[in-house]
C-alpha cells in the first residue's frame, strides 16, 4: 500500500485522541463486554454514515471509544454525528471528542485507530476494505462485501497477506432462530434437503430522474470513486412511502441498491442475506460445492438490456425488478431465488424442503413439523458446535430474535474475536463463496440465460461473454491498492 501524507497533528486532534482514551479510562465497569481493562478496548472509527450506521455505531461503542467518523455528504456526516451523541447518551456514557473528515484515508492513516467500521456504498466496500488490512485494522463490513466476484479473492488475498481479523455483516448469522434452521438441516431432522427456496422482496421502479447537480455538501465524483462516471440524476420529489423515502431517489443515498454500477438490486441486498443461510445450511464449501447452473426462468428489468448484460439507458433504476432465478448444484440439490410477489405460498423467508417434510424460517418466525418437535426432542449440542465452534446451549438461542439483538450479537461476536484472533461467524471466505451464488444469478437474469458456473476457477463454462461480468475495471485514480 503507498504511503499517505499523514496530516499535521493539531491541538484539537491531540485532545481528540486524549479524550478518546479518557473515555475508555472511565467507560463503566461491565458496558464494554468481553474486555477487562480500559486499555484493551479497541478504537474505532466508521466510514459510510447512511441507513445502516446508526445501528452499527450503537453497537460498537459498547466495545470501544467512536475516533472518527468519514461521509463525503456534509450534511449526512452532521446528522451522523449527532446519532453518535445519542447513542453514547442512551447508554448513559459521555461521548468522546471524535474527528469527521470526508476522506477516509485520514482514518487508516491514524495509528490510534484499530477497527474500521465500513458502510458505504457496496461499489466502495472492497477499496476501503483492502486499505483498510493493509493498514494494519481490523475490519467489520456491511454486506454485500463485493460489487462483483473477482473483488472477493482480492480481499481473500490481503487478509492472508495481514492477518487481520475481518467480519461481513450478514447479521442474521448471529440469530438464534437461522443458527437452529442451519442445524435442522445439517442434523437432518426430516431428512436431506432436497430443495431451498428463498423468498425475497421485487426491487423498485421509478420514472426518468433529470440530470441535475449534485447537491452542495456531496462530493459527487468521490461518491462515485471505483464507478464509471456519470451524471448525477435526482428526482424532484420524495417517494411516497417505502425502503429510503427519506431521500428522493437519486443515483446515490439509500437508492443506489438499484443500480448496477453500484449494487446488485435485491439478489445482493436481501439476497445476501437469506442465500447465505441456505448455503450455510447445506453445508458446501469450495471444493464440495462442485458446478452449478444458474437459470433465469423469470426475469424483468426497468431498462433493457443490451447483448453484453448492460443496461441501454442510463436515467433510471436499472437492477431486476421481479426474478426467479433457479440453481441447481452438481449433487442435485436445487436453490430458487425469488421475489416473492408472484410464485410463493409463504413471504419474505427460506423454505427448507427436504426429504420427509420442511421447515420454514425468517426474521420473524421458526415454523414446520421438525421445529415444532424441539421441545420435545431437542437438537444436540454437537450439530451446533460443528458450524458455531463454541459450546452452545441451544435452549437460549431463539430468547430475543429482534433485530437491535442480532445486529448487537453479530458486533459483539467480532469485538470478541478482534480480542481473540479467531475466526469471527460471518467469515469472508464463506461470504465470498456464498454472495458469488448472488452475482453469478444476477449475470444470468442480465443476459437472460442459463449459465453453468465453476467456483473454482470461479469462471463460467464455455462463456466469455458471462464471464466479461465478473470483474470490472476501476476508474482512473481509484484503483485498489494491493
Amino acid at each position: 500500500m503507498a504511503k499517505h501524507q499523514a496530516p499535521t497533528a493539531t491541538r484539537r486532534q491531540f485532545l481528540q485522541t486524549s479524550a478518546a482514551a479518557a473515555a475508555l479510562a472511565t467507560t463503566r465497569t461491565g458496558w464494554a463486554s468481553g474486555y477487562k481493562s480500559a486499555n484493551e478496548r479497541p478504537v474505532c472509527a466508521f466510514i459510510g454514515t447512511g441507513i445502516r450506521y446508526e445501528s452499527l455505531v450503537t453497537d460498537a461503542i459498547r466495545f470501544g471509544p467512536a475516533a472518527a467518523l468519514c461521509d463525503v455528504d456534509g450534511r449526512q456526516l452532521r446528522n451522523a454525528a449527532g446519532k453518535l451523541d445519542s447513542a453514547y447518551e442512551s447508554h448513559g456514557v459521555a461521548a468522546p471528542r471524535y474527528d469527521l473528515c470526508e476522506d477516509y484515508r485520514r482514518i487508516l492513516d491514524r495509528s490510534d485507530i484499530d477497527v474500521v467500521v465500513i458502510a458505504t456504498p457496496d461499489h466502495w466496500h472492497t477499496k476501503i476494505a483492502i486499505e483498510a488490512l493493509l493498514a494494519g485494522k481490523d475490519v467489520y463490513c456491511e454486506k454485500p462485501l463485493t460489487h462483483h466476484v473477482a473483488e472477493g479473492r482480492r480481499i481473500l488475498a490481503a487478509l492472508d497477506r495481514t492477518k487481520r481479523v475481518m467480519q461481513v455483516g450478514t447479521q442474521q448469522r448471529s440469530g438464534g432462530q437461522f443458527q437452529t434452521a442451519v442445524a435442522l438441516a445439517r442434523a437432518e431432522r426430516v431428512g436431506k434437503v432436497k430443495r431451498v427456496t428463498c423468498g425475497i422482496n421485487d426491487s423498485p421502479s421509478c420514472d426518468p430522474l433529470p440530470m441535475v447537480g449534485p447537491p452542495g455538501e456531496l462530493n459527487w465524483n468521490r461518491w462515485l470513486g471505483p464507478a464509471p462516471w456519470a451524471d448525477y440524476r435526482e428526482a424532484p420529489s420524495l417517494p411516497e412511502g417505502g425502503y429510503g423515502s427519506e431521500h428522493p431517489y437519486s443515483r446515490c443515498h439509500a437508492h443506489f441498491r438499484w443500480w448496477y454500477e453500484y449494487a446488485g438490486g435485491k439478489l445482493t441486498d436481501w439476497g445476501a442475506h437469506h442465500v447465505d443461510i441456505g448455503m450455510w445450511a447445506l453445508d458446501k464449501s469450495d471444493a464440495s460445492i462442485g458446478r452449478y447452473t444458474i437459470e433465469p426462468r423469470r426475469v424483468s428489468h426497468p431498462i433493457e438490456m443490451d447483448e453484453n448484460g448492460y443496461p441501454k439507458d442510463d436515467d433510471r433504476f436499472n437492477t431486476a425488478t421481479n426474478f426467479d432465478v433457479h440453481i441447481v448444484f452438481e449433487d442435485g440439490v436445487e436453490l430458487d431465488i425469488v421475489d416473492y410477489s408472484q410464485r410463493l405460498d409463504f413471504g419474505n423467508g427460506i423454505m427448507f424442503e427436504c426429504e420427509d417434510g420442511r421447515f420454514f424460517v425468517n426474521r420473524g418466525k421458526l415454523t414446520g413439523k421438525p421445529a415444532e418437535e424441539l421441545k420435545e426432542n431437542p437438537l444436540p449440542e454437537s450439530v451446533f458446535e460443528e458450524f458455531l465452534g463454541d459450546s452452545v446451549d441451544p435452549a437460549k438461542l431463539s430468547d430475543d430474535e429482534s433485530h437491535e439483538a442480532r445486529g448487537g450479537a453479530h458486533m459483539k461476536n467480532f469485538m470478541q474475536c478482534v480480542k481473540t484472533r479467531e475466526k469471527p461467524i460471518s467469515d469472508v471466505a464463506s461470504h465470498h463463496r456464498n454472495l458469488t451464488v448472488c452475482h453469478v444469478s444476477n449475470i444470468a437474469l442480465r443476459l437472460g440465460r442459463k449459465l453453468t458456473f465453476d467456483p473454482v476457477s470461479e469462471r463460467f463454462v464455455d462463456d466469455p461473454k458471462a464471464d466479461e461480468l465478473l470483474e470490472r475495471e476501476y476508474r482512473k485514480g481509484y484503483e485498489i491498492e494491493s
